[in-house]
């Protein structure tokens, strides 16, 4: 009798599928680029657009641009500006968020900026020259809103917050190779998807002039400003007409991580008085304080600026915060 070897099922299976795709001459072909088919060569040429913002006397809208960065497999934004009936379409500046000013002259933007990230930035839209930087942070600001008067923005922005675990190790000898410090985790959610490990840390909300300066805090603690508490989400952020109040969504809840998607409508009172002092042509002095009455505190920032020649200004500046009376607010 003559031995007979058994071949697995699924190996099988697979066999018969591979003959039977050989047979089939629309498999064999490689996919061909087309110029009026759509093919995977294509989405490269992609380009989309969104967040399209209506300027506050609806002559003009200002929108996001995106294209594909081929060689660093992502996608690049650039800001374009066009009037309603569609005319004059063009570039404004790389990148995105774009919000306008009250009086419709400026327009704030979040780019690459210094010392890394994420900045907001601030452009005249009918003066030619460069954008100012409005931020230097450690932390990328998130949704920026200017106040009714012009005068501030207001922004959130990740408070790092790190958990150390607390133990006596002897001195690592120069030049050794010791196992990595191990993550000391606190919190429930400690990942997430497209993220990896988050940062500890919190979520708050900031304020800083509109002409640049140091970012002060309006909330502190051990809570998250923006809706999803559990995992950094966007934030909403909006004055009240007399810019005497930003309202915003967050969770101020101890157990604010078992409260998936649990989110209140707070208030923060914010009073602003700028003072400007201008000596000559070439040097002023600006001294701006922010009085924030739910948590009784004074935040000062200022700032010295000289132009030594045409075009060429130097800034020097100093914030400082004064608490009055006991912390009661947002804290």
């Amino acid at each position: 009798m003559k031995s007979r070897t058994r071949i697995p099922a699924a190996l099988a299976l697979a066999l018969a599928l591979a003959a039977a795709l050989a047979l089939h001459p629309g498999v064999q072909a490689q996919e061909q680029r087309s110029p009026n088919l759509l093919t995977t060569d294509h989405y490269m040429d992609l380009e989309r657009v969104s967040d399209a913002q209506i300027s506050p006397d609806g002559s003009r809208i200002v929108y996001t641009r995106q294209h594909v960065n081929a060689l660093e497999d992502k996608w690049d934004s650039e800001l374009w500006i066009v009037r309603v009936d569609g005319s004059e379409n063009r570039f404004f500046a790389k990148g995105g968020n774009a919000r306008w000013s009250p009086d419709g002259k400026r327009v704030l933007y979040l780019a690459d900026g210094e010392p890394k990230g994420s900045q907001i930035f601030v452009r005249w839209v009918d003066v030619e020259g460069l954008p100012t930087p409005i931020t230097h942070v450690a932390e990328a600001p998130r949704a920026p809103r200017w106040s009714p008067d012009g005068k501030s923005i207001a922004f959130s922005m990740f408070v790092a917050d790190k958990n150390d675990l607390k133990i006596s190790m002897p001195a690592e000898p120069k030049g050794a190779k010791w196992t990595a410090t191990p993550r000391y985790v606190q919190g429930l959610h400690y990942r997430q998807d497209q993220v990896g490990f988050l940062e500890d840390g919190f979520v708050h909300l900031f304020l800083v002039a509109a002409d640049g300066g140091t970012p002060k805090a309006l909330t502190t603690g051990k809570w998250n400003v923006g809706a999803g508490n559990e995992l950094r989400g966007s934030t909403t952020i909006e004055w009240t007409p007399d810019g005497k109040s930003i309202l915003f969504e967050g969770l101020r809840d101890p157990d604010y991580e078992l409260k998936y998607q649990t989110s209140q409508i707070y208030a923060v009172d914010v009073v602003n008085s700028r003072t400007t002092y201008q000596f000559d042509k070439h040097f002023l002095v600006r001294l701006l304080a922010q009085y924030d009455s739910s948590s009784h505190q004074v935040l000062t920032d200022l700032l010295a600026s000289y132009e030594l020649v045409p075009g060429t200004v130097f800034h020097a500046g100093y914030g400082s915060l004064y608490e009055r009376g006991p912390q009661t607010g947002l804290q």
